[in-house]
Protein backbone atom coordinates (compact mmCIF):
# COMPACT_ATOMS: atom_id res chain seq x y z
CA UNK A 1 0.00 0.00 0.00
CA UNK A 2 3.20 2.48 0.86
CA UNK A 3 4.04 2.30 -2.87
CA UNK A 4 0.56 2.63 -4.30
CA UNK A 5 0.23 6.01 -2.01
CA UNK A 6 2.84 7.57 -3.65
CA UNK A 7 0.90 7.14 -7.33
CA UNK A 8 -2.45 8.43 -5.88
CA UNK A 9 -0.75 11.67 -4.17
CA UNK A 10 0.90 12.26 -7.89
CA UNK A 11 -2.21 11.56 -9.67
CA UNK A 12 -4.60 14.01 -7.74
CA UNK A 13 -1.97 16.27 -7.52
CA UNK A 14 -1.81 16.09 -11.36
CA UNK A 15 -5.84 16.49 -11.68
CA UNK A 16 -6.06 19.27 -9.32
CA UNK A 17 -3.63 21.13 -11.02
CA UNK A 18 -4.66 20.49 -14.38
CA UNK A 19 -8.15 22.08 -12.86
CA UNK A 20 -6.41 25.33 -11.72
CA UNK A 21 -4.96 25.56 -15.20
CA UNK A 22 -8.37 25.04 -16.37
CA UNK A 23 -9.71 27.93 -14.02
CA UNK A 24 -6.64 30.19 -15.40
CA UNK A 25 -7.96 29.88 -18.74
CA UNK A 26 -11.02 31.09 -17.84
CA UNK A 27 -9.57 34.14 -16.29
CA UNK A 28 -7.08 35.05 -18.30
CA UNK A 29 -8.04 33.66 -22.10
CA UNK A 30 -4.80 35.45 -23.52
CA UNK A 31 -2.39 32.55 -21.73
CA UNK A 32 -4.39 29.35 -23.70
CA UNK A 33 -0.84 27.81 -25.50
CA UNK A 34 0.74 27.82 -21.75
CA UNK A 35 -2.23 26.67 -20.30
CA UNK A 36 -3.18 24.02 -22.68
CA UNK A 37 0.29 22.54 -22.37
CA UNK A 38 -0.30 22.46 -18.36
CA UNK A 39 -3.71 20.73 -19.00
CA UNK A 40 -2.33 18.24 -21.41
CA UNK A 41 0.30 17.29 -19.06
CA UNK A 42 -1.38 17.38 -16.02
CA UNK A 43 -4.30 15.12 -17.75
CA UNK A 44 -1.16 12.55 -19.05
CA UNK A 45 0.08 12.70 -15.50
CA UNK A 46 -3.29 11.93 -13.50
CA UNK A 47 -4.21 9.02 -16.76
CA UNK A 48 -0.81 6.99 -15.85
CA UNK A 49 -0.48 7.25 -12.50
CA UNK A 50 -4.35 5.58 -12.45
CA UNK A 51 -2.84 2.96 -15.11
CA UNK A 52 0.32 1.94 -12.43
CA UNK A 53 -2.24 1.56 -9.81
CA UNK A 54 -4.64 -0.34 -11.91
CA UNK A 55 -1.41 -2.95 -12.23
CA UNK A 56 -0.35 -2.68 -9.28
CA UNK A 57 -3.69 -3.66 -7.71
CA UNK A 58 -4.29 -6.82 -10.01
CA UNK A 59 -0.81 -8.32 -8.75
Amino acid sequence: MKGTLLHYIIGISAAILALVAIYYIYENPKNLISAGIVIFAGCFVAFSQYLIIKGKNKK
